[in-house]
């Protein structure tokens, strides 16, 4: 391989065949032996170069000198080039009476010759240790660059002549992996970004850190099992991530790559952060499944949870957490139903919390300004999820022209000129199992239909026939027939409002739903072959999840009408609603007999069984379990097993107790969504991936 001949770092290249020292072009005096000597650090970039291997090198035994003066004249000179600081080293730090590291990442270019490409690779010795080679992750290039921009700023006024002549802003990709990359997250000098890749396959879901400007990526988690929410420490030496399949729970991992240390168990994927003093992680958690999700701050020092939000009873509760840039406060999103959410700040004090915005619906990420007047976040208010701003004071949001549709996860550099998204076609499509006649795969599923649109609660109508399901093709969450094979879809609602979860009457002429035509979520009966929708339940609180009687005569649901989540049924007709399970209770299915009735809790875990018309329950299935991914046949439960870190679909056996993997789910899954169904005769299953093809974008010059 041919040799190096320039190596790069921060705004200086050291030109080896000439022995020459430039910065941005200009030449920085250096002499010989000084530049050799800085070569040999910069050949090992975050190593200690002991002062044996240096005299070794380049003050062998047959050289008479004082090598202890020589080396420290060496060094002085090094750092004058540098315009370095031995009590606050950028470049070179000084490990007394063993050697000298260099802080900062190097590149080594190798040129093809005069008006030739050139192609970029560590240095040699660097790439066998590349774990460490994101070093020190660019801590003095951060402080040139603030250097530089803080030089910049003085000569720019604050009349609007000035900011004319500010650079336009630019975006440019970040990332352009096959896969999806997610959740950017900037390091604290501005010059690196962590994020989530899925490397194109469900198995190698990752936490990666790459350097602006560059093209490598370093994967620093080393686990197996979805991760996300990378967090970065206030000095850049660390990220936090979380991993919530597999070993679940808070991670750390050094920057440059390492060993994992687990903070907590916690670890729910739905939102990190990482205070500016460093002192605190937050993120979300639950005092008990029956508790909605509330944020709550980590101590690096003493590993104790203190809460800073308290949500009502009987919501989801708080996601995405973000402290402001002086610690002060944390905003985050609250979600009272699927779907409904707004945007919340609480105070680290006293975790008093007060609403930002009005717009019950979809958001995708919050972040902070750098100077913490506004926040940037992504939603789907306008009908698409786009970044919009708005001040922390209140005040009307106002869509950013940088992003195009289908931008999430915002995230702000501290420095504020950066800011980087995750854009692309993320959505949820419905697959189809075929199985055997003992409920084994037949072969691989294969997408039932294609849409770009998001896609879910599928169901089979009782002849096998059809299927139902929810889709926002037309804008809205409204819902939809197809044919079994997934041809010939019709829009069968057209409420305009929040509308999903479609459950067929047992003789196929009627479909349940549930739909927010209010505050709350209440259920509709809508003929199978349209016209209008009845509206069965009313009141002040919720009532979702439908699910019929194998008789007909009855409509199942779920509601927080008497605090905790309960089970009640209702005529298909309307009526008083009859409450049915007592210690909690949340989507609920008829064994194929009537005889009994099987259900899921959110304040506990598992499938439960109760004898109807009411027997007392008894936990049959003692695994956590998402509430819309099971089905119920004669023999057994069809269900997603998540206690693994590659997720698979498996079998429940009534007879006998035991489990056994039907076939591996190939994307990643959701989360809270009905998404999953079984034909009644057992031979074709119906299941939601998520399908992501997202890159990060990258907004230069931002403000």
């Amino acid at each position: 391989m041919p040799k190096p001949k320039v190596i790069l770092f921060g705004p200086f290249a050291a030109h080896l065949d000439s022995g020459e020292l430039r910065r941005q072009g200009h030449k920085i005096r250096l002499q010989a032996q000084p530049f050799n000597l800085l070569v040999m650090l910069l050949e090992r970039p975050g190593e200690v170069v002991s002062r044996d291997e240096i005299r070794d090198k380049l003050w062998p035994a047959d050289t008479f000198v004082d090598f202890d003066h020589s080396l420290g004249t060496a060094i002085n000179k090094i750092r004058a080039a540098l315009n370095d600081s031995p009590e606050a080293p950028r470049f070179v730090e000084t490990l007394p009476k063993r050697g000298y590291r260099f802080l900062v990442p190097a590149i080594a270019q190798e040129t093809s010759g005069e008006g030739g490409a050139s192609r970029l690779e560590l240095p040699r010795r660097a790439m066998g240790q590349s774990r460490r080679l994101i070093l020190t992750l660019v801590g003095a290039a951060a402080v040139i660059a603030t250097v530089d921009m803080a030089r910049r700023n003085m000569h720019i006024s604050s009349t609007s002549s000035a900011i004319d002549r500010m650079p336009p802003m630019r975006v440019v990709p970040f990332t352009s992996f096959l896969g999806s990359e997610l959740d950017p997250a900037f390091s604290p000098d501005g010059e690196q970004i962590a994020f989530v890749w899925d490397a194109d396959t469900r198995k190698d879901i990752g936490t990666y850190v790459k350097l602006i400007g560059s093209e490598q990526p370093l994967r620093i988690s080393q686990g197996s099992g979805s991760v996300c929410c990378p967090a970065w420490s206030s000095d850049g030496r660390y990220v936090a991530f979380q991993r919530c399949t597999g070993s679940r729970g808070t991670f750390v991992v050094p920057a440059l790559g390492g060993p994992e240390r687990r903070l907590s168990e916690k670890g729910a994927c739905i939102g990190l952060t990482w205070s500016p003093d460093g002192k605190f992680l937050a993120f979300p958690a639950k005092d008990s499944d029956a508790d909605p999700w509330h944020i709550s701050t980590l101590s690096l020092d003493t590993l104790e949870e203190r809460d800073i939000s308290s949500p009502p009873a009987n919501i989801i509760g708080d996601h995405l957490p973000s402290f402001s840039p002086d610690g002060r406060r944390v905003a985050f999103m609250r979600i009272s139903s699927p779907w409904v959410t707004d945007i919340y700040l609480a105070s680290i004090v006293d975790g008093q919390a007060e609403r930002l915005t009005f717009d019950k619906t979809v958001i995708g990420g919050i972040a902070w300004s750098a100077n913490g007047k506004n926040l940037v976040f992504a939603s789907h208010r306008a009908g698409d999820m786009a970044l919009w701003k708005i001040p922390v004071s209140g005040g009307t949001p106002e869509r950013l022209a940088v992003s195009s549709t289908n931008a999430a996860r915002p995230a702000i550099s501290r420095q504020g000129d950066k800011l980087a998204y995750t854009a692309g076609s993320t959505h949820t499509s419905i697959w189809k199992l075929d199985l055997d006649a003992s409920g084994r795969a037949v072969r691989p599923a294969k997408p039932l239909m294609v849409s770009s649109s998001w896609d879910y609660g599928p169901q089979f109508s009782p002849d096998g026939r059809k299927i139902v399901f929810d889709s926002h093709r037309s804008g809205t969450p409204e819902v939809w027939v197809a044919n079994a094979d997934g041809a010939d879809p019709i829009q069968l609602t057209s409420l305009k409002v929040l509308s999903g979860t479609p459950r067929w009457s047992p003789d196929g002429k009627f479909i349940a739903f549930d739909s927010r035509p209010g505050d709350h979520s209440h259920i509709f009966v809508i003929p199978a072959v349209g016209g209008a929708p009845l509206q069965v339940t009313s009141g002040d609180f919720e009532a979702s999840v439908p699910s019929w009687s194998r008789d007909g005569r009855w409509i199942y649901f779920t509601s927080n009408r008497l605090g905790i989540w309960q089970l009640f049924k209702v005529r298909p007709q309307g009526g008083e609603p009859i409450q049915v399970t007592r210690k909690g209770g949340f989507a609920a299915f008829e064994s194929p007999d009537g005889s009994a009735l099987y259900y899921w809790k959110d304040n506990d875990y598992g499938i439960w069984k109760m004898s109807l018309p009411r027997g007392e329950e008894a936990r049959i299935l003692p695994l956590r379990l998402d509430w819309g991914q099971w089905a119920v046949l004669n023999r057994g439960i069809y269900f997603v097993d998540r206690s693994r870190a590659n997720p698979t679909i498996s079998y429940f056996d009534f007879s006998t107790g035991r489990i056994s993997k039907v076939a591996a789910a190939e994307k990643s899954l959701t989360f809270e969504t009905p998404a999953f169904d079984v034909s009644a005769d057992g031979r074709s299953l119906l299941f939601v991936q998520l399908e992501k093809a997202g890159d990060i974008m990258l907004v230069e010059n931002f403000r």
